[in-house]
């Protein structure tokens, strides 16, 4: 693990514990891990699909104050939603 993404690890871990979240290292892994999405375009459209988020996701998620997009959003308005 390089010395960024522990230091973004142990924030959110502390985050965790300020809001009294239990948590251990691996399941905040394995919920980063699974949190993906993926765009697509069909006709003139491009689309972001997110996968499932599971409780502890939507918990990080909201913690980081980072809105849980729809599971099928047009392009822009994912991007819009996220400030990317």
């Amino acid at each position: 693990m390089s010395f960024v993404a522990y230091i973004m690890q142990r924030t959110l871990e502390l985050e965790l514990e300020r809001n009294k979240i239990e948590y251990s290292h691996e399941k905040v892994r394995e919920a980063i891990k699974k949190m993906e999405y993926i765009e697509f375009k069909t006709g003139q459209q491009n689309f972001a699909i997110r996968t499932h988020i599971d409780t502890l996701g939507q918990k990080i998620l909201k913690i980081l104050d980072i809105p849980i997009p729809k599971v099928i959003t047009p392009y822009e308005e994912f991007r819009e939603k996220l400030n990317i």
